[in-house]
């Protein structure tokens, strides 16, 4: 068997399929007694230009080990599936395991745009407070004010 490297593009309007095609193209290759070695999904990205007039696709990379059979079955599924716009699949010397540099890249900018809604959810909470705490002297203030100024009249 050999290893190869699938990416694929899908169209971004049926960006919903994503996992059921991943799910239909594993249970492709454990048939035909293959392996996937790893399945990265890269989410919607922008294209270096235009591919019928579409600006974005949901991007899938799989490494998988597989037969020639496997293999001509795969690209047919690609070729047939209107969904998918694009796809390449390189032959590989060895099995490639671990997470790509893109792939680590999404990871890291996920995790930045979860500590940037962390602080923002602190911020509004401090900010929330405190506003609290204002209104309760505020009103205080106000209750006084006015008491003086009955006493004064």
């Amino acid at each position: 068997m050999r290893h190869y490297e699938i990416v694929f593009l899908v169209h971004p309007d049926q960006s919903d399929q994503v996992p059921g095609m991943i799910e239909r193209y594993h249970a492709m290759i454990a048939r035909g007694n293959g392996v996937v070695h790893r399945t990265e999904d890269w989410g919607r990205r922008q294209l270096a230009f235009p591919i019928s007039k579409v600006h974005k696709a949901h991007y899938i990379l799989m490494n998988i080990e597989c037969d020639q059979t496997v293999h001509a079955e795969l690209e047919s599924a690609f070729r047939f599936n209107d969904a998918v716009i694009r796809s390449m699949i390189i032959r590989r010397q060895a099995p490639q395991l671990g997470n790509s540099k893109i792939y680590e890249e999404e990871l890291r900018d996920q995790e930045k745009d979860r500590e940037r809604e962390r602080r923002r959810e602190e911020e509004y909470a401090a900010r929330a407070a405190s506003s609290d705490g204002a209104s309760d002297t505020d009103s205080g203030d106000t209750e006084q004010g006015e008491e003086q100024q009955e006493s004064n009249a």
